[in-house]
């Protein structure tokens, strides 16, 4: 990894001075000086003041970020330094906060050279492109932006949270994964069991079965463990849908339209699937009202053998020495399990576009803030994003870095989140891999990684804009691949408890989905298909 060789913001002018009538020495090559003659005196010029650029962006909740002064600050200031402008740093809220401050500032027009914001038509600035409020910045990139373009992927140009109408109105700051959904499992309870990790559908219900039967968590009580633990609103329960060909959150092709997954009638065989488990006790009783802490608690007491998260969450969540009483506990990553329709899959594809940045009318410092982004995303920047201050964070000997997750100033929570995704703009760096060599969780999470981008959710919605008819219906949506939609949420609820039978209850619900809005949805999004993906 190179060095960045700092940029300087200098030129040398050349000044004429007059002579006074009295000189002390000629400049003429060999002559004397005489009365009334011409002399150069050279004046050194000052190097000028770096460019001032403004950051208006969210502490994420960080309670080193929310305490931050740009001034003071270590790794502003040597962002600063490195980068070649005077950066200053200012953090709003977080969440349903940071919404509320930023639609203040827009209306405001109280905004940064740079602001972050979740997608560039975001109900905190609503009509923004049309008012004139955001700078198009497809000329500029093509100037001054060439490692810009070269190290963001195609798929995040194209997304609705960049462009508009053919035109780049945002700068993508990517997410840490192209993909990061895996399966874990009890691996201790497997060599307790004598089973070899599951490969297929009919494998991974032996373990179930297996797993109802025994007293796995050794507390005594045999009939609080489960096979496959789940959460509210089917979060993170991906399992057993791909492998019946269907996607709750997917959208493809059929018969020249384009249509949501849970619609169609193969959706069927995957929730009959999910009734079974619920039906023979393999999947946690409470599944629809299992809060995100008390899944998490439960996976920890030893209530699941099988469970959906994302990777990033391994060293915190469910790293053995987590779980509670469970000395043995033993945790391992596998793949999801081949169906009848093929094999399993866990994360919908998407643009990869964690957030973006804008560059306001209101700035006089465009030109500048797109070189500052084309300096962030080259290699001289790698260095600090993955490691920090050289001298606080890590050092260098033989040309090699030599940082440590237990100093004290590398704690998890605090100062590498910050340098490796608050002040990132690139995205999250959590996950680069730099940064996961001097993880003690290096091996399991590079294994997890792969296995996540082989369990990717392949569809033809992708870079899709979310049709006008689920503005005023939410409820159609088919979910954010964290969730599923309200609508098809209760139809599902229904049919695995035993209220309602399959058939009626599935068919009830596409027609109600379908006079909602859905016709109409399904109208634009195949036109919108069409213009950019058809043939």
């Amino acid at each position: 990894m190179k060095l960045l060789k700092r940029k300087t913001w200098t030129s040398v002018c050349l000044m004429t001075v007059l002579a006074s009538t009295s000189m002390l020495a000629a400049c003429s090559s060999g002559g004397s000086g005489s009365a009334g003659s011409a002399t150069r005196n050279p004046v050194k010029e000052e190097a000028k003041a770096p460019v001032k650029l403004s950051v208006l962006t969210t502490h994420l909740n960080s309670e080193y970020a929310k305490q931050v002064k740009t001034a003071d600050d270590p790794y502003i200031k040597e962002l600063s330094k490195l980068s070649g402008y005077d950066l200053s740093f200012e953090f709003l809220g977080h969440a349903a906060d940071y919404d509320q401050q930023l639609t203040v500032r827009f209306a405001s027009r109280n905004l940064a050279d740079l602001v972050r914001t979740p997608n560039i038509e975001y109900k905190s600035h609503p009509g923004a492109i049309d008012e004139g409020v955001f700078t198009e910045l497809g000329p500029l990139l093509d100037k001054y932006g060439p490692n810009i373009k070269k190290n963001v992927p195609k798929e995040a140009w194209d997304s609705p949270s960049v462009s508009k109408n053919g035109k780049i109105y945002a700068i993508p700051a990517i997410g840490a994964l192209p993909a990061s959904k895996v399966v874990y499992i009890r691996q201790d309870w497997l060599d307790q069991l004598g089973m070899k990790q599951p490969k297929t559908v009919d494998e991974y219900l032996a373990f179930f079965e297996a797993v109802k039967t025994k007293d796995m968590n050794g507390n005594g009580n045999p009939n609080d463990e489960y096979g496959l633990y789940v959460r509210e609103n089917l979060g993170y329960a991906d399992l057993f849908f791909k492998e019946f060909g269907v996607s709750p959150h997917a959208w493809n092709i059929s018969n020249g339209e384009l249509i949501p997954d849970m619609i169609r009638p193969e959706m069927k065989d995957a929730i009959k699937f999910w009734k079974m488990l619920y039906d023979k006790g393999y999947v946690n009783p409470n599944l629809f009202t299992n809060k995100g802490a008390d899944w998490s608690a439960g996976i920890l007491q030893g209530k699941g053998g099988v469970w959906v998260h994302d990777i990033q969450n391994y060293s915190l969540g469910w790293a053995p020495k987590a779980f509670v009483n469970q000395p043995n506990a033993k945790v391992d990553i596998i793949d999801p399990p081949t169906g009848p329709k093929g094999k399993g899959a866990l994360s919908l594809q998407y643009d990869g576009v964690y957030y973006v940045w804008v560059i306001p009318t209101t700035s006089k410092n465009a030109v500048e803030a797109i070189k500052f982004l084309d300096w962030i995303w080259s290699e001289q920047a790698d260095r600090f994003f993955a490691y920090g201050v050289e001298g606080l964070n890590y050092t260098v000997e033989n040309n090699e870095v030599k940082w440590n997750q237990q100093v004290s100033v590398n704690g998890v929570a605090t100062n590498p989140s910050y340098y490796q995704r608050i002040i990132n703009p690139r995205g999250d760096g959590l996950m680069n891999p730099d940064v996961l060599k001097f993880s003690p969780d290096a091996a399991m999470l590079t294994k997890g990684i792969e296995v996540a981008k082989n369990a990717l959710i392949k569809h033809d919605g992708l870079n899709m804009p979310a049709p006008k008819a689920f503005e005023t219906n939410p409820e159609l949506a088919p979910g954010n691949g964290y969730s599923v939609g309200g609508l098809f949420l209760d139809m599902f609820a229904k049919v695995v408890t035993g209220k309602e039978e399959l058939d009626p209850a599935f068919d009830a619900f596409v027609k109600e989905w379908k006079r909602r809005g859905g016709e109409e949805a399904i109208k634009q999004a195949t036109d919108w298909y069409n213009k950019n993906k058809g043939k």
